[in-house]
């Protein structure tokens, strides 16, 4: 059933070929998502420095659906609230359903929460980070580079991906 899912989930995308394996791409997808949303929900803004959230307005504090995580609830309105986070210097945030930095991985504002462009961008970040030679430790440094978490992260993908192979085989 499971299995039926993922293959659901990537017919869904109808994306351009990406070299990295589906499973891993939806076990990145499973890592990035919020405990309180489905797999693959783009519109959430999650902030990397507590400092900058303290920097908000009160009119705000209401999309939050944890202490880092807005819900920013449909494509426009995402796209409006990273637009004036980032016009205030607010930039350290990782964004959509793939949680891919905005500070470092740079697209048009847009395709953050657009779950094909964020796809074809998780994936060339990953097909980046192997280019010399594959590894778990190199597709993990989708997370971090830093080693405890790098190999946290890497942890949780075998462990999202063990549990999506079909038994016997």
């Amino acid at each position: 059933m499971v299995l039926k899912l993922i293959v659901m989930f990537f017919l869904f995308l109808n994306v351009s070929a990406c070299e990295v394996d589906d499973l891993i791409m939806y076990s990145i997808a499973k890592n990035e998502r919020h405990p309180k949303k489905p797999i693959g929900y783009p519109y959430l803004i999650s902030f990397n420095n507590a400092q900058d959230k303290e920097k908000l307005g009160k009119n705000i504090q209401e999309f939050f659906i944890d202490n880092r995580t807005i819900d920013c609830l449909n494509f426009k309105f995402c796209i409006e609230i990273l637009d004036t986070l980032t016009t205030n210097g607010i930039k350290n945030l990782d964004c959509g359903a793939y949680q891919i930095n905005y500070l470092f991985w740079k697209m048009p504002i847009e395709h953050y929460f657009d779950i094909k462009k964020s796809y074809e961008k998780a994936c060339s970040i990953i097909s980046n980070h192997n280019q010399k030679f594959w590894s778990w430790e190199n597709i993990a440094k989708y997370h971090s580079q830093t080693p405890k978490y790098n190999f946290n992260y890497k942890q949780k993908l075998l462990e999202n991906i063990s549990a999506n192979i079909p038994k016997g085989s």
